[in-house]
């Protein structure tokens, strides 16, 4: 299962988790990895684009992690624009995404 963490405080994410596998076919066909992991690394370089500095972001195998450093306006739309695809994909394939929030 991916497990998606967001750490949010007054309605900014400060932090988004992603990591483990969704398991919904063999390793390299598992098509709903790849859309967690296309939405992610997506966001990932649109926010190195647009605001370099904004945001600490690590990746390893199976897990994804970013930090905001900068809370703007410009950063939280594009991270609010990620998490409505990643629910949008958990509607989708229920059995293979969680996501919870986190008041911090």
């Amino acid at each position: 299962m991916i497990r998606i963490c967001v750490k949010q405080r007054d309605d900014h994410i400060h932090e988004l988790d992603i990591h483990g596998h969704a398991g919904s076919a063999e390793k390299g066909q598992d098509l709903v990895c790849a859309g967690v992991s296309s939405i992610a690394v997506g966001m990932m370089n649109a926010l190195d684009r647009i605001k370099p500095s904004a945001c600490d972001m690590q990746m390893e195998k199976a897990h994804i992690n970013i930090q905001v450093i900068l809370l703007d306006d410009d950063v939280q739309l594009l991270l609010q624009a990620m998490l409505a695809q990643l629910e949008t994909m958990r509607i989708t394939y229920y059995k293979y995404i969680q996501i919870s929030y986190q008041e911090v």
